[in-house]
């Protein structure tokens, strides 16, 4: 039955999980993001996997209300029986399905050669056929309907050998894994990724009737994930400054007011800009001009304590 195989894959996803995972929050650095996730133990024990792009020494647990966290043991992918039988598994899968795909294939044989050998018969009216343009008419219709069928079940099967290749493949690729012993039933596991950051993007905004302008400080952050809490903080991981949490994939982190140095600039759109200096500690980024709302370009701001700003068009 088709329940069987679906139910095994649920089953095999759930093992693939933190137990009862709960809220999960990650907080971008400009050199990395910390992820935070609540984890319910089992029996005493969480079983969290960790992603590729995990940075080793950075794992933290800590127990929720009052437990206490009683052992943490990392088992790279190699090492992790579970994933073992999962992969052999697997293996065993893709062998049966390519032993029910060479009985196909010999199968099609068959029926195409019953196909052509029909209609190379010669018609020859006998006794026992009558009429043998309808004889041969349905020998080749019936040949035919059994070779769509084969078509049919090469086609099920190559699509279900393809999702088996993708589910040994990711198998394989694998991660390590933390197992962890509680006295209490919960913990919060957190990490640094290496793989995810925050990118620095500045809008310079001129009015264009005066000196005044404005300077936005945006958050270019990878695609967001539902239900996850995303926070920005403006340094390194390593500096720990405070984050802020934010919505969506690009929002505004700061506002600051700007000042051209010289007013006469201002009748036309200039391609440089010179203003004064924001004591800002602001990261580096690439830096897109609007004069009057109009786009003009863009060019590569380079921080706090910067003056100038060129654009290309």
């Amino acid at each position: 039955m088709r329940v069987i195989p679906l139910v095994c894959g649920v089953l095999c996803l759930l093992a693939c999980q933190p137990a009862d995972a709960g809220q999960k929050s990650v907080t971008f650095y400009l050199d990395g993001a910390r992820v935070e996730q609540l984890a319910v133990a089992v029996n005493g024990q969480i079983d969290y996997p960790l992603p590729d792009s995990f940075t080793p020494g950075s794992l933290r647990v800590k127990p929720v209300k009052g437990g206490s966290v009683l052992r943490v043991e990392l088992v790279p992918a190699d090492r992790d029986r579970r994933r073992s039988r999962d992969i052999a598994r697997l293996e065993d899968r893709k062998g049966e399905l390519q032993v029910r795909m060479q009985a196909q294939a010999s199968r099609e044989e068959i029926f195409s050669a019953a196909a052509k050998s029909q209609s190379g018969k010669a018609m020859r009216k006998t006794k026992s056929n009558p009429d043998p343009l309808d004889s041969l008419q349905q020998g080749t219709e019936y040949a035919l309907a059994r070779l769509d069928g084969v078509y049919r079940n090469k086609r099920k099967l190559q699509k279900t050998l393809d999702a088996v290749d993708r589910e040994i493949a990711v198998a394989k690729k694998g991660s390590t894994r933390a197992r962890i012993w509680l006295s209490g039933g919960r913990a919060t596991v957190s990490y640094l990724v290496s793989s995810e950051r925050w990118t620095p993007c500045y809008d310079f905004r001129w009015s264009g009737n005066d000196a005044s302008g404005e300077l936005l400080l945006h958050a270019r952050l990878p695609h967001p994930e539902k239900g996850v809490r995303y926070l920005v903080s403006n340094g390194t991981a390593a500096q720990g400054l405070t984050a802020k949490p934010v919505i969506g994939n690009f929002p505004t982190l700061s506002r600051f007011q700007l000042t051209l140095q010289s007013s006469d600039r201002t009748r036309e759109p200039p391609s440089n800009f010179a203003f004064d200096a924001l004591q800002a500690g602001l990261p580096p980024g690439e830096a897109a001009v609007f004069w009057r709302g109009e786009y003009l370009g863009s060019g590569q701001f380079s921080g706090g304590g910067a003056s100038e700003l060129s654009i290309t068009r």
